[in-house]
């Protein structure tokens, strides 16, 4: 006859349990605590047998009637669940630092049929908590991009459709805005979101029509970096400056030239962009899509003077435009 399968050492399988697991008396004092449960809170049982649980891991006193009020219902006889717990629970270096615990409440009963004791069995969940909020963070920072990204969209439509004669014309230019806008962006995104420098912005733009070595073209003007909301006008600013040196400025003719320069005097940022050579002569007779944007922008002044030889315009605004909000 087979020997009988010997009944299971249940103190050797609670030890041999990964998750933690520790029991507590009606004063809140440790009686039981399994390996795993020693571990995560950085104690021995030495440490923690017959102590009470405040003495231990001293809460706030809000939160100690929290959990004593969630425990009494276990000592009513309900299993109580908790989806994630603040809790002050000491590190590795013994300081304490608040961890979330998503725990389950036992009660166990004594031959009499009372509650004795409660049995929790936990698990830290402290870096899924934080990953979500990283998480939630990104996702509201997204809309609000999301949303400012729309509003300049609806913006570019508006006056782009100010300044086309015709449905044709309309697609064509805001077609050539949105490409500008989205290569804008995709840079942003490689920076991680962090805005651009002005060089970069104007560098970019200037690629799309000329070699960056080119001797017609001088760019100079020391490192000044842009927040995310001022990289997208400037974008879009200098994207309407390059198209018309093509149409109109020192592309459109040979041996044309530009010069673009800045600086920051104190508070003031200053920045110079001369064209020489022009296809056409005389004042425009209504203003452009750029001009107009550049009388929108809050804080910004312009000044535009078309000669013979080309255009010189100067741009001031306040240093601080450049720290603007995402």
């Amino acid at each position: 006859m087979d020997n009988p399968i010997s009944p299971p050492d249940f103190a050797a399988v609670l030890r041999s349990v990964a998750s933690p697991i520790v029991v507590y008396d009606r004063e809140f004092r440790f009686t039981y605590a399994n390996p795993a449960f020693c571990l995560s809170v950085h104690k021995t049982w030495e440490e923690l047998e017959g102590r009470r649980v405040g003495e231990v891991f001293p809460e706030a006193p809000e939160r100690t009637q929290e959990i004593i009020a969630r425990f009494a219902r276990v000592w009513a006889g309900e299993t109580m669940r908790s989806p994630g717990q603040p809790y002050r629970l000491p590190g590795p270096d013994g300081r304490l630092k608040e961890r979330y615990w998503r725990s389950v409440e036992t009660p166990l009963y004594g031959p009499d049929g009372t509650v004795t004791h409660v049995v929790q069995a936990g698990e830290d969940i402290t870096e899924a908590i934080g990953l979500k909020r990283q998480k939630d963070a990104i996702t509201s920072e997204l809309e609000h991009r999301l949303r400012n990204t729309l509003a300049m969209v609806g913006s570019l439509a508006m006056l782009t459709g100010q300044h086309t004669p015709t449905v044709e014309a309309f697609i064509d230019s805001f077609t050539d805005r949105l490409e500008a806008m989205s290569r804008n962006l995709t840079m942003i995104s490689d920076h991680h979101w962090e805005g651009l420098p002005f060089r970069t912005i104007l560098e970019a733009e200037l690629a799309q029509v000329v070699s960056l070595d080119d001797p017609r073209v001088r760019v100079s003007g020391p490192d000044l970096m842009l927040s995310v909301q001022a990289t997208k006008w400037t974008a879009l600013l200098v994207h309407e400056m390059v198209t018309n040196a093509v149409r109109h400025g020192c592309f459109s003719v040979p041996g044309g030239t530009l010069s673009v320069s800045w600086r920051v005097d104190g508070d003031v940022f200053t920045s110079d962009w001369v064209e020489t050579g022009r296809r056409e002569q005389g004042e425009p007779t209504r203003k452009g899509f750029g001009t107009q944007l550049l009388t929108l922008t809050p804080g910004i002044r312009f000044d535009r003077v078309l000669e013979e030889t080309g255009l010189r315009q100067r741009t001031t605004a306040p240093a601080g435009i450049f720290t603007m909000g995402g």
